[in-house]
């Protein structure tokens, strides 16, 4: 079977010295559009063993035609080499700003390494050694990004099960079957992502709509922003549940806009209003028994109204027509309002009472 894989993610470029780059998060990294040369130099990837074996390094590359991308990988037994008589470790050296990147190729062709032009999928087979040293260097100005690099320590699947006169190392038969290894140490890694793919926390966002769909929800296609999308897909099954209900308008208003609403209903309320009131009732709550109403108090933009719309439509009971009103965080009394048994004033602020005012024993200011 292959041997260790090394992702090549954000603690080991951040580690590294990567000039010309900027740091993505995940560990990929991003053309500076004003630098012409962009270059990684890795510190050493550790085997643990003397004279490993280095199968396969590859990752994801997208640049300008303009530019040319030159990577160089050498393996050595050694993490440290004599300067001017002086014991200087590699990491620190390939790592030092003060040194000019034309000193740290001099030094891979010095220990032989292996150099490829316009290449992200190479193998290793000719390299032997303990830390396996990484420089890539990208020159031209333009836009491009390298991500999901990854080095194999074996890089081969099969070639332990053939006789050994097939075992040849780097011979025609060994490359010949790396290509299928390659392909199968590729699908592996997508098998083994499955479960972070499928999972709603850590899925890429393009997959967020197909799960809605997958559990009931049509989410439109770039319609939400990504954490109401994700809250929206991980409670999809609850929210199913309470279809038709005033829980489930309550719980999707909360995840659009961020805050508790008040939901009414308009043949709920008309029972308890006067006639002489219910030109004015009608004006904000509709005229018809299926009219439901939603109450915010925070500012509700248009677009956040056309998303908490788009949503609603899908969970309000048939028939219904839903009207969403904002209200006021403040309110004001005048000077003949009167504060009836168990009343209270809720909200903090300054006040006064004149002498001709009287508080029931069982009102109170809080």
């Amino acid at each position: 079977m292959a041997g260790k894989t090394y992702s090549i993610k954000e603690n080991r470029i951040g580690r590294g010295y990567h000039p010309g780059f900027e740091l993505l998060e995940g560990g990929g990294l991003a053309v500076l559009k004003d630098e012409a040369v962009h270059s990684l130099c890795l510190r050493a990837i550790d085997s643990a063993a003397a004279d490993s074996r280095w199968g396969r390094l590859s990752f994801k590359a997208s640049f300008s035609e303009n530019m040319v991308c030159y990577l160089y990988v050498a393996a050595l037994n050694e993490d440290s080499f004599y300067r001017k008589n002086q014991p200087v470790r590699i990491d620190d050296f390939l790592c030092d700003s003060r040194e000019n990147i034309a000193i740290k190729k001099e030094f891979f062709r010095r220990v032989n390494a292996l150099r490829f032009v316009n290449q992200t999928d190479v193998l290793l087979y000719d390299l032997e050694g303990r830390y396996l040293y990484v420089l890539l260097e990208l020159t031209g100005y333009g836009e491009g990004q390298i991500t999901d690099m990854r080095v194999d320590l074996k890089g081969d699947n099969f070639m332990d099960t053939f006789p050994a006169i097939y075992r040849e190392r780097g011979g025609f038969f060994h490359r010949y079957m790396s290509v299928f290894s390659s392909l199968y140490n590729d699908f592996q890694k997508e098998i083994d992502n499955l479960p972070q793919i499928l999972d709603v926390d850590t899925c890429p966002s393009k997959f967020l709509p197909v799960y809605g769909r997958w559990l009931g929800i049509d989410v439109g296609d770039d319609f939400l922003d990504d954490d109401i999308l994700r809250s929206l897909v991980k409670e999809a099954y609850g929210l199913n549940r309470m279809k038709g209900t005033r829980a489930a308008l309550k719980r999707i208003a909360r995840i659009v806009l961020g805050e508790e609403v008040l939901v009414l209903e308009r043949n709920v309320m008309e029972d308890y209003i006067e006639k002489e009131q219910m030109a004015e009732f009608e004006k904000l709550y509709g005229n018809s028994p299926f009219d439901v109403t939603i109450l915010v108090s925070e500012s509700v933009t248009q677009a956040q109204k056309s998303r908490l719309l788009f949503l609603l439509d899908q969970f309000k009971p048939v028939r219904s027509r839903i009207h969403i009103i904002r209200m006021k965080k403040s309110g004001k009394l005048d000077s003949y309002a009167y504060l009836d048994m168990n009343a209270r004033i809720s909200s903090q602020g300054m006040g006064s009472l004149d002498t001709s005012q009287e508080l029931d024993a069982m009102i109170r200011l809080k």
